[in-house]
C-alpha cells in the first residue's frame, strides 16, 4: 500500500489515482460523523458553507436535521450542534443529516477527487483501518484548525499508519508527512493499542483544537471524541454533489 498523508488539506492535493482518501477531524466532525450513524441516522450530508446547507435542506422533502458549527459554536437557528454527546439514537435515528462544520466539511471537499471517501476518527480507528487494508493507495487528510496544522489530527494519522504497520499488507510511506505522523504517535503511546480514554482525552486536550475547545466550554468533548472504537462503523461518500455520506450496503 502506498500511503500519502496531508497534514492540513491544502499541503497536499487528493490524486485522482487515490483508491481511498481517508478525513480526519478528530474534534469534532469525523467523531460527530462516526457517532450519528452508529447511532441510526439514514444518511449525513456535508456542506462547506452554511447558506448551502440551509439550501439543500430545502430541497430535500423530509425535513433533515440542519447540523453544524462555527469557531466551535453551535450556527443559530441549526437543530444541533457539533457536539457527539447531541447526536443521540433518540435524536438522530432514520433522519437526514445535513453537517457544515468550521474545518472538517472541508477537508471533505478537498477529498472530493478519490475514488471513495471515508471519514476517521479515534471512535472508529480499528473498522476504518479495516476498510483501508486492501487498499493500493491511501491519502490521510487532516482537516487541522482554521488553517493550522493540529495535533489531536496529526495523532490519528499516526494510530492509523501505526495500525496498518502491524498487519501483512507492505505499507509504503510517501514524503515526509506519514513519517511525522508516526512519530507523533510512537512519542505519546509507544507500541500500545488500547489506550485509555481518560489518558487519550490528556493528550489532545493539549492540542490546538482541544485548547479551543475547553474555552469554549466543551471540555467533556474531549472524552466523548477519545473513546477507541466504541462506534465501530465507517461513514463512505455514497454519492456526491452534495457529498453524501451514509454506511455502505453489505454484499450479500
Amino acid at each position: 500500500m502506498k500511503l500519502f498523508v496531508s497534514l492540513l488539506p491544502s499541503l497536499r492535493p487528493v490524486s485522482p489515482s487515490t483508491d481511498i482518501a481517508v478525513v480526519i477531524d478528530v474534534l469534532r466532525a469525523t467523531s460527530v460523523m462516526a457517532t450519528a450513524l452508529a447511532n441510526g441516522a439514514k444518511r449525513i450530508i456535508t456542506c462547506e458553507e452554511i447558506d448551502e446547507s440551509e439550501m439543500v435542506a430545502e430541497m430535500i422533502g423530509k425535513k433533515p436535521l440542519l447540523c453544524g458549527e462555527r469557531g466551535c459554536q453551535p450556527i443559530p437557528g441549526f437543530d444541533l450542534g457539533n457536539s457527539p454527546s447531541e447526536y443521540t439514537r433518540q435524536v438522530v435515528q432514520d433522519r437526514a443529516l445535513v453537517l457544515t462544520t468550521t474545518n472538517g466539511t472541508h477537508a471533505i471537499a478537498a477529498a472530493g477527487p478519490a475514488d471513495r471517501i471515508i471519514t476517521a476518527s479515534f471512535l472508529n480507528l480499528a473498522a476504518a483501518v479495516d476498510v483501508m487494508e486492501g487498499a493500493k493507495q491511501v491519502h490521510l487528510v487532516c482537516a487541522g484548525t482554521a488553517g493550522d496544522i493540529t495535533a489531536e489530527d496529526t495523532l490519528l494519522a499516526g494510530a492509523i499508519i501505526h495500525s496498518l504497520s502491524n498487519r501483512t499488507v507492505p505499507l509504503e510511506l510517501l514524503g515526509d508527512e506519514p513519517i511525522l505522523a508516526a512519530q507523533h504517535w510512537r512519542a505519546c503511546f509507544g507500541s500500545k493499542t488500547d489506550i485509555d480514554a481518560d489518558l487519550l482525552a490528556e493528550e489532545i486536550a493539549n492540542s490546538q483544537g482541544g485548547r479551543n475547545l475547553i474555552k469554549a466550554e466543551y471540555r467533556n468533548d474531549l472524552r466523548l471524541c477519545a473513546q477507541l472504537n466504541s462506534a465501530p462503523v465507517v461513514p463512505e461518500r455514497i454519492s456526491t454533489a452534495p457529498s453524501t455520506f451514509g454506511l455502505p450496503a453489505k454484499a450479500s
